[in-house]
């Protein structure tokens, strides 16, 4: 079974983005008419999240991202999701909180972790300005200062490591 993102987080990321610019009508229209507790298909959300990269370029997209992010906070604590470790100290299990089936290739695995750090690894087809405008809104939002992120890519396979105060 393909996997499959519940509408909130969808709208959260996706709807965000979109809403932030009239140049997306269709996808708008369509995360619009999304119910919360329902689930869609995460080849749906891969799609799209590449349509606005193509659209945004890494800037915007990790920008649109971070702002999504920081706005959806209040979702994800309403879930137990309230501090850096809950999020970095294990990030697949974020990530199979909002996607049910995720394939397997689309999962972020923490690496390493420290009150000051981490390090992610996927092999997922979401852009990397996406993913790092996620990190960088949760970390925001949880009152940290990113000091730095470095992506780097071995075969299919791309680390991130990122630095806060």
């Amino acid at each position: 079974m393909a996997g499959q993102i519940q509408g909130a987080y969808f709208k959260a990321i996706i709807g965000s983005m979109t809403a932030a610019s009239h140049r997306f009508p269709q996808q708008q229209q369509f995360v619009n008419s999304m119910r919360d507790e329902a689930w869609y298909d995460w080849e749906d959300y891969v799609r799209m999240t590449s349509e606005l990269q193509t659209a945004l370029g890494d800037k915007g997209m990790e920008a649109l991202a971070q702002k999504s992010v920081m706005r959806s906070l209040p979702l994800f604590r309403a879930r137990g999701i309230d501090s850096v470790e809950k999020v970095f100290g294990g990030y697949d299990a974020l990530s199979r909180d909002a996607v049910r089936d995720l394939p397997a290739g689309e999962s972020m695995r923490t690496v390493a972790f420290t009150t000051t750090s981490a390090e992610l690894e996927t092999e997922s087809r979401l852009p990397s300005a996406l993913l790092l405008g996620t990190f960088r809104g949760f970390l925001m939002g949880l009152g940290k200062l990113v000091t730095e992120t470095k992506v780097t890519t071995r075969g299919a396979t791309r680390r991130f490591s990122l630095k806060w105060v």
